[in-house]
């Protein structure tokens, strides 16, 4: 399956100034993802829809019952769950590059986090092969969740999402971690770092990424007798460890234990253990520890995420993942526009005054755009209405 498509948008250069936000991240959806057709329904109503309903958390329902100017909620969702998944997947990438622009190089390094968010499901299990539920660990009262396998950059003031699309059961973790590198690669960028989650911690894995010279960070899974007597001790170490020893295929690690002395933090004494795989980085405990603690940039992308995610109770996979990419392009969106016209002027690196334009900021512009296409309907419409 493709994940990356080399293909322009109708309009070559979306411009991200002035009071055209909304209208510019419509036409960005439009323009990559073709919607269904209705006779006298103007599609771009719809998508405009789908990012007002982001941006004030509600569902597409309650947002039609209270303005004008939109076709109704059913129409509205029967165009939506008409779309094409594989197109979307195809397209997903190029979209959030786009709505990202202004904030990667080229040619440049970063460092990069992979990760895998989940939104609890509620309703029957569909436990075949290629399922967008997935189970997991009890959350939110359910076992079940739609999973999204995400791609980030987590240097500072840079975190976009590069990659997001579906988890699907009988994935595998190597593959899906094969994909997101080719992914950095299609855009052209280079690898300083990747900073991975535990659940990703396989002897497979690390063999791939080692014959690919990747550098990267993957916190131990502590198992074995011979593992857990190697991360005791009052000193940080780095140590060589061999994973599937008694195997065909044996993979020899580097791994840094590094030891954090609590000190009475959240009324907590003693030492704390961290080990990390770590490959083609500097084994130093401290450089690792600043390292990884930027791979948690990618959580701040789930929680504004979850600031700009509609409502809903369908379990329809489509429509799910198309309000996931709707909520990430407005992400990006607003880091482009940091990027663009908060950079702190001065000397060396560029740095963006993120204090003055934060997200909820940008979230208020959208709103008020609105205004200009819906019209909220008024109480004398209400009553006379049937």
């Amino acid at each position: 399956m493709a994940l990356f498509v080399e293909k322009k948008p109708k309009s070559d250069e979306l411009e991200a100034s002035g009071n055209g936000h909304l209208d510019g991240i419509c036409r960005l959806i439009g323009s990559n993802i073709p919607f269904p057709e209705f006779p006298r329904i103007d599609t771009e109503k719809i998508i405009q829809a789908s990012i007002a309903i982001a941006c004030e958390k509600t569902s597409m329902s309650g947002f039609c019952k209270m303005n004008s100017g939109i076709p109704s909620h059913t129409t509205c969702l029967k165009a939506i769950h008409q779309l094409d998944m594989d197109e979307m997947i195809r397209q997903s990438t190029l979209m959030l590059k786009i709505a990202g622009k202004n904030v990667i190089t080229p040619g440049k390094g970063y460092y990069f986090a992979i990760d895998k968010t989940d939104d609890p499901y509620y309703g029957e299990i569909d436990k075949t092969e290629g399922s967008y539920t997935v189970g997991g660990k009890r959350k939110a009262s359910t076992n079940y969740f739609f999973s999204y396998l995400t791609l980030s950059i987590i240097d500072t003031d840079r975190h976009i999402t590069l990659f997001a699309i579906p988890w699907q059961s009988g994935m595998k973790n190597c593959k899906a971690i094969q994909d997101c590198i080719d992914v950095i690669y299609s855009l052209n960028l280079k690898i300083k770092g990747l900073c991975i989650d535990r659940e990703f911690y396989a002897a497979e894995i690390f063999s791939y990424l080692q014959f690919a010279n990747i550098p990267h960070i993957i916190p131990v899974k502590e198992h074995g007798v011979e593992l857990k007597s190697k991360l005791k001790g009052t000193k940080s170490n780095t140590f060589k460890y061999c994973l599937n020893v008694n195997s065909k295929n044996p993979v020899e690690v580097t791994i840094t234990d590094c030891l954090v002395y609590l000190k009475g933090k959240n009324g907590k004494h003693g030492i704390k253990h961290h080990a990390f795989v770590v490959f083609g980085l500097s084994t130093s405990p401290r450089v690792i520890r600043t390292i990884y603690k930027h791979r948690f940039a990618i959580e701040s992308t789930y929680r504004l995420r979850n600031t700009t995610k509609p409502k809903t109770s369908s379990k329809d996979p489509v429509l799910r993942y198309f309000y996931t990419l709707v909520a990430f392009i407005c992400q990006n969106w607003w880091i482009s526009l940091k990027w663009r016209y908060f950079v702190k002027s001065q000397r060396g690196p560029k740095v963006v005054d993120s204090k003055r334009f934060p997200f909820h900021h940008f979230v208020k512009i959208i709103i008020s755009e609105l205004q200009d296409h819906f019209v909220v309907y008024q109480i004398h419409e209400i009553v006379t209405s049937k």
